[in-house]
Protein backbone atom coordinates (compact mmCIF):
# COMPACT_ATOMS: atom_id res chain seq x y z
CA UNK A 1 0.00 0.00 0.00
CA UNK A 2 1.22 3.33 -1.21
CA UNK A 3 1.76 5.97 1.35
CA UNK A 4 0.08 9.08 1.55
CA UNK A 5 2.44 12.68 1.17
CA UNK A 6 0.70 16.02 1.63
CA UNK A 7 2.34 18.88 0.36
CA UNK A 8 2.26 22.12 2.60
CA UNK A 9 -0.17 23.97 0.32
CA UNK A 10 -3.12 21.32 0.61
CA UNK A 11 -2.50 21.55 4.68
CA UNK A 12 -2.62 24.87 4.86
CA UNK A 13 -5.70 24.53 2.82
CA UNK A 14 -7.21 22.03 5.12
CA UNK A 15 -5.87 23.82 8.20
CA UNK A 16 -8.32 27.02 7.07
CA UNK A 17 -11.03 24.89 5.99
CA UNK A 18 -11.06 23.49 9.51
CA UNK A 19 -11.16 27.05 10.96
CA UNK A 20 -13.89 28.39 8.55
CA UNK A 21 -15.77 25.44 9.24
CA UNK A 22 -15.79 25.53 13.21
CA UNK A 23 -16.42 29.18 12.71
CA UNK A 24 -19.53 28.90 10.66
CA UNK A 25 -21.00 25.33 11.60
CA UNK A 26 -19.38 23.66 14.26
CA UNK A 27 -17.09 21.38 15.60
CA UNK A 28 -19.84 18.46 14.45
CA UNK A 29 -20.71 19.39 11.02
CA UNK A 30 -16.42 19.93 10.68
CA UNK A 31 -15.50 16.51 11.78
CA UNK A 32 -17.83 15.00 9.53
CA UNK A 33 -16.70 17.05 6.33
CA UNK A 34 -13.33 16.33 7.20
CA UNK A 35 -13.69 12.99 7.68
CA UNK A 36 -15.14 12.54 4.42
CA UNK A 37 -12.29 14.12 2.73
CA UNK A 38 -9.71 11.88 4.46
CA UNK A 39 -11.65 8.69 3.46
CA UNK A 40 -11.64 9.65 -0.45
CA UNK A 41 -8.27 10.95 0.07
CA UNK A 42 -7.33 7.41 1.95
CA UNK A 43 -9.23 5.70 -0.97
CA UNK A 44 -6.64 6.58 -3.42
CA UNK A 45 -4.36 3.73 -1.48
CA UNK A 46 -7.05 1.20 -2.90
CA UNK A 47 -8.11 2.78 -6.27
CA UNK A 48 -5.35 5.25 -7.29
CA UNK A 49 -6.51 5.92 -10.64
CA UNK A 50 -10.18 6.69 -8.96
CA UNK A 51 -9.68 10.43 -9.71
CA UNK A 52 -9.97 11.94 -13.31
CA UNK A 53 -6.82 12.48 -15.13
CA UNK A 54 -5.99 15.85 -15.97
CA UNK A 55 -4.69 16.01 -19.34
CA UNK A 56 -7.75 13.62 -20.56
CA UNK A 57 -10.34 16.41 -19.02
CA UNK A 58 -8.68 19.09 -20.07
CA UNK A 59 -5.22 18.35 -22.58
CA UNK A 60 -3.40 20.27 -20.34
CA UNK A 61 -0.05 18.18 -20.05
CA UNK A 62 0.47 16.51 -16.54
CA UNK A 63 0.00 13.25 -14.37
CA UNK A 64 -1.82 14.80 -11.77
CA UNK A 65 -5.42 13.85 -11.34
CA UNK A 66 -8.25 15.11 -9.55
CA UNK A 67 -11.01 13.97 -7.22
CA UNK A 68 -14.12 15.69 -5.76
CA UNK A 69 -14.79 15.42 -2.00
CA UNK A 70 -16.99 17.56 -0.30
CA UNK A 71 -17.44 20.60 -2.34
CA UNK A 72 -14.00 20.38 -2.84
CA UNK A 73 -11.61 19.60 -5.68
CA UNK A 74 -8.07 17.35 -4.58
CA UNK A 75 -5.40 17.57 -7.01
CA UNK A 76 -2.33 14.35 -6.72
CA UNK A 77 -0.25 12.59 -8.56
CA UNK A 78 1.15 9.08 -8.00
CA UNK A 79 4.68 7.65 -8.18
CA UNK A 80 5.51 3.67 -7.48
CA UNK A 81 5.67 4.36 -3.69
CA UNK A 82 3.68 7.15 -2.78
CA UNK A 83 0.43 9.36 -3.66
CA UNK A 84 1.46 13.07 -3.33
CA UNK A 85 -1.85 15.03 -2.22
CA UNK A 86 -0.71 18.43 -4.10
CA UNK A 87 -3.25 20.81 -3.26
CA UNK A 88 -7.20 21.23 -3.21
CA UNK A 89 -9.70 23.82 -4.21
CA UNK A 90 -13.09 24.90 -3.43
CA UNK A 91 -15.43 24.41 -6.33
CA UNK A 92 -15.85 28.24 -6.10
CA UNK A 93 -12.36 29.27 -6.82
CA UNK A 94 -10.84 29.14 -10.23
CA UNK A 95 -8.70 26.10 -9.76
CA UNK A 96 -7.52 25.32 -13.19
CA UNK A 97 -6.31 28.90 -13.49
CA UNK A 98 -4.90 29.01 -9.89
CA UNK A 99 -2.90 25.37 -10.38
CA UNK A 100 -2.06 25.45 -14.38
CA UNK A 101 -2.35 29.01 -15.18
CA UNK A 102 -5.26 28.90 -17.55
CA UNK A 103 -8.19 30.06 -18.05
CA UNK A 104 -11.85 28.03 -19.03
CA UNK A 105 -12.04 30.03 -21.79
CA UNK A 106 -8.46 28.74 -23.31
CA UNK A 107 -9.48 24.98 -22.95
Amino acid sequence: MKDIVYSPDYQEKIRELRIWLDFKFGEDIRKKVLNKIDQKIHSLQTFENLGASICDLYGIDTDYRVIHAEKNYIFYNTDEKQIYILNMFNEREDYMRKMFGVNWIDL
